[in-house]
This record gives structure tokens, C-alpha cells and sequence, in this order.
């Protein structure tokens, strides 16, 4: 009958530590990670992270917002917070309430500075609705809404058109900037430009003649903006020059299809 042995492999004994020990060890984590804690609380909340000052960047010139106003409109206390405990997001909605600042960028500067940068608006037409309400037109298609219309810079009005239709209202711009462009049309000023179902799309302009006068007339361009942009660029440029070099004002300009031009010159010219 055979033996069978049985080996267990020797080694040192394990003992398993009690509930007084993980219990002492717990604490003294719990003290340490507070200890740790206090000491960042108290480092970040030291005099050296005391806001001390708010830097705005530049703003354009005669632009409706100046870095004063920024700074007013903030609402930032200087002197008595931490850097560390500033909240950026208040101080972002309540620049972002004001109709002239497109975005807002807060960033902080350690030790203690809080930086402010203002994305600001640039218009480029005033859109004047049927009820009566007058915007702010970007070159994107957005407009914003300024009651107390404070813009130094004279702008063409836009009549005719939805405030809501964005994207069409893109598309109108990139037609005038293609159309009324200072470098291709020196000395031009474009007041300006309206939709009417019957009448259709028209723009009123001011252009120097050979005499030195000022010369304003109404443009017909067709009966809407696709229309308007079949006609050839250059077609205006044209038939400005002509008239100009000979002084003789048109109170109306018919551009066509790009096939013929219609002028109706001013009585006694």
C-alpha cells in the first residue's frame, strides 16, 4: 500500500493587521491630505495672489467701447480676493449683456493680474425694417440692436429685407463689397440699398463728376440680387466715368442684363 505525502511550503507567518491599526492609518492619511490642503488654501490665498490689477486690451480708436467702460462694465473688485477664487464666468455675461461686444476672452495672469480682451463688432450697413426697427448689419449677415446708435462711421442703409434671413444678407454684403468697392470706384458713396417686389433691387450712390460736383443716382439692378450679380463688375465703373467726364448728371441708371444701359439724364443737364 503506498504512502502519500503531503509538503506545504514553509515561510515566515503573516499576521493581518487589526482594526486599530487601519483605523490609526486612515487618520493619519486624513491628516496628512489635510494638513497638505490647508497649506495650498493658505499658499494661494497669500498676499501674492491678492488681485491687484485688471488689464484691458486695446481697443480701436472712436470705437463705442473704451477701456474704461470694459473695466465698468466688469464689475471686478480689485484688492480683496485671491486670484485663484475669481470666477470668470459672471464677469464674461455681463460684458457679453452689452450690444457692442461681439465676445470676450478672461484670462488670468499670475501672480495677480486678470486680463480682458473685447471681440468687437464691425458694421457695415444699417438694416432699417418695416416696422420701423433699425440694426446693425455685419459683414456675416448678424445684426445686433444699439437704441442709442452711437457708430461715428456714416453707414449705407439697408431696407427691404428680413433681419432673420442671415444668410441672404451675407450674400448682399459680398455683392457690395464687390460692387461699391473704394479701390475700383474712388470717391464713391454708397447711401443706399432697397428691395421692393415690383421695383426690385436698387442702390442710391454719390459720385464726383469732372466739375467738381457731387453726382447722386438711383441704380436699378434688376429685379433681385441674382440678377444683380449677372451684371459684369466693371459695367458701373463704365458708366460712371463716361458721365462724370462730361459733367452731365443722370438722375437714373438702368445697368440691364448686361446686354444694354438705360441713363436718364437730370432736366437741364
Amino acid at each position: 500500500m503506498a504512502t502519500i505525502y503531503q509538503y506545504q511550503k514553509s515561510g515566515p507567518n503573516v499576521t493581518q493587521p487589526s482594526d486599530h491599526q487601519n483605523w490609526v492609518h486612515w487618520a493619519v492619511g486624513i491628516l496628512v491630505l489635510g494638513g497638505i490642503a490647508f497649506g495650498v488654501k493658505q499658499a494661494t490665498h497669500s498676499s501674492l495672489f491678492h488681485l491687484k490689477s485688471v488689464m484691458v486690451q486695446p481697443i480701436s480708436p472712436n470705437y463705442p467701447l473704451s477701456q474704461e467702460n470694459v473695466l465698468d462694465l466688469a464689475k471686478v473688485s480689485i484688492g480683496n480676493q485671491s486670484l485663484f477664487d475669481v470666477q470668470l464666468g459672471p464677469i464674461e455675461s455681463r460684458l457679453l449683456k452689452h450690444p457692442w461686444v461681439k465676445g470676450v476672452v478672461v484670462g488670468k495672469q499670475f501672480p495677480n493680474t486678470l486680463s480682458l480682451k473685447v471681440i468687437e463688432r464691425s458694421p457695415v450697413a444699417l438694416l432699417n425694417e418695416a416696422s420701423g426697427r433699425v440694426l446693425y448689419l455685419e459683414a456675416d449677415g448678424t445684426t445686433f440692436e444699439d437704441k442709442a446708435m452711437v457708430y461715428p462711421e456714416e453707414l449705407p442703409i439697408i431696407s427691404g429685407f428680413l433681419a432673420q434671413n442671415v444668410d441672404f444678407l451675407k450674400k448682399l454684403n459680398q455683392f457690395i463689397q464687390v460692387w461699391f468697392a473704394h479701390d475700383k470706384l474712388p470717391g464713391l458713396k454708397l447711401s443706399s440699398v432697397s428691395y421692393d417686389n415690383k421695383l426690385g433691387l436698387r442702390a442710391m450712390v454719390t459720385y464726383p463728376m469732372k466739375n467738381q460736383k457731387q453726382m447722386r443716382t438711383v441704380l436699378e439692378l434688376g429685379l433681385n440680387l441674382e440678377e444683380a450679380s449677372a451684371i459684369p463688375e466693371g459695367r458701373l465703373k463704365r458708366v460712371l466715368d463716361y458721365i462724370s467726364s462730361r459733367s452731365t448728371p443722370a438722375s437714373k441708371i438702368w445697368l440691364g442684363d448686361g446686354k444694354k444701359i438705360v441713363v436718364k439724364f437730370s432736366r437741364g443737364s
